[in-house]
């Protein structure tokens, strides 16, 4: 009897204990595949590891620097001009060409240095038109009695001489050398860079706004330039959209300078400051590669230079100091390939108002179902009002504009300036 009950304890022992180990290694093997899917890896199956890191399943990822304004203060936002770091801190080590590490490295000079201490800085108001300015009358009223504080060049494609249309003197003797300039060519960029060079040759300019002729100014000059010379950022349209209008038109053979991520787009009207001037002004390396493979056609992915170069190019050297949208505000909310011209019958003291007052940004990518991302307009950290210019106007609301803008609309932002 006892040789019996000890012989079926020995078998519950057994059994017991080849259960536990059953149970230890399901336990185990599911912990094995889930850790090793975490890794790029299947170790069941004998396969062995990608090249990354264990802790990479574990530790948060580097925030995006179109992302860092959700968590830095506006001090760490902006950086000062020593802290600025090239994007290629954030991807993987690669060797470049001589003649990509020369632009690097006379970029990184270039932003590391100093802003000279000019006593009276001025603004630089860099218009690409066609030709004549519709809203000339307009803009002098702007200008008028801020003569030591902007300089004016005009980009006039289809004019050899605009001197004898001029009614005032703003614009007289201010027109560049000019060249033809096609719509989604790399000309549009030749004209851009044109005109910086030319207000480069002026120290005092420090602020560089590209305007075009259906522009207007939401806000009186005071507010405009200590708006802008009071910012530590460019304002550049510069977001990442994943879709046939966006990431959709580049080309692999940009790469590996420029490479998937760092591919952007955005409206072609910029102010930027005089650092960022200089680089775009002096680059040579990537303006070639635009050149070369950001062109209209489908065999080109369509692409259209003025919304990729000068997004995508800072947005490589320095994205710590872009804004990430343009001061210039324009309504797509007619769907169509180009923005809604205002005519006589759309500008009424409310729509110029609700434009001026709008501080939040809008982009909406082309992937699929059009995804929307709106955020806060932050100026230096502060919740501020968006838009200092709007177009596209048509020239017939040239006296509507002139009686609405400096009566009623400039008032408004009389007594708030920044400085």
């Amino acid at each position: 009897m006892v040789t019996w009950r000890w012989m079926v304890r020995q078998r519950r022992l057994v059994l017991s204990l080849g259960l536990s180990v059953l149970f230890l290694s399901l336990f185990s093997s599911a912990f094995v595949y889930k850790f090793g899917a975490a890794l790029g890896c299947d170790f069941l199956k004998g396969n062995l590891c990608k090249n990354v890191s264990p802790l990479s399943s574990i530790a948060a990822p580097l925030p995006l620097p179109q992302d860092l304004h959700k968590d830095l203060s506006a001090q760490e936002q902006f950086p000062p001009p020593l802290r600025h770091q090239l994007p290629s801190d954030l991807e993987l080590p690669r060797n470049y060409s001589d003649d990509e590490l020369t632009a690097r490295v006379l970029a990184q000079d270039s932003l590391s240095r100093s802003t000279l201490n000019i006593e009276q800085p001025k603004l630089a108001f860099m218009f690409l038109t066609p030709g004549p300015l519709p809203f000339e009358g307009l803009w002098d009223r702007f200008f008028e009695g801020h003569e030591d504080r902007y300089s004016v060049y005009v980009h006039a494609s289809k004019k050899e001489s605009l001197g004898s249309i001029w009614k005032g003197n703003v614009f007289k003797g201010r027109e560049i050398r000019s060249e033809k300039v096609f719509w989604g060519q790399i000309a549009m960029v030749d004209a851009e860079r044109r005109l910086l060079a030319n207000a480069l040759q002026d120290k005092r300019n420090q602020y560089f706004v590209l305007l075009s002729e259906t522009c207007v100014p939401l806000h009186d000059f005071n507010y405009i330039y200590n708006y802008l010379l009071g910012a530590r950022m460019s304002f550049v349209d510069c977001f990442d959209d994943p879709g046939p209008h966006g990431l959709g038109r580049y080309s692999d053979r940009m790469m590996p300078e420029v490479s998937r991520r760092a591919w952007r787009k955005g409206a072609q009207w910029f102010a930027i400051t005089r650092q960022h001037a200089l680089l775009v002004v002096a680059d040579n390396f990537y303006y070639r590669k635009f050149s070369s493979f950001c062109k209209p056609g489908p065999e080109n992915h369509n692409c259209y230079p003025d919304e990729h170069y000068v997004q995508t190019f800072l947005h490589i050297m320095d994205p710590s100091h872009l804004a990430n949208w343009t001061v210039t505000h324009v309504d797509w909310s007619e769907g169509k390939w180009h923005p809604k011209s205002y005519a006589t019958e759309d500008v009424t003291e409310t729509t110029l108002a609700a434009i001026q007052a709008i501080n939040y940004h809008v982009h909406v990518n082309s992937d699929g179902e059009a995804k929307k991302s709106t955020v806060p307009c932050l100026w230096n950290g502060e919740h501020r009002p968006c838009f200092l210019f709007a177009r596209k106007f048509l020239p017939e609301t040239a006296d509507i504009l002139s009686k609405l803008l400096p009566q009623l609309i400039w008032q408004r932002s009389q007594g708030t300036e920044t400085l």
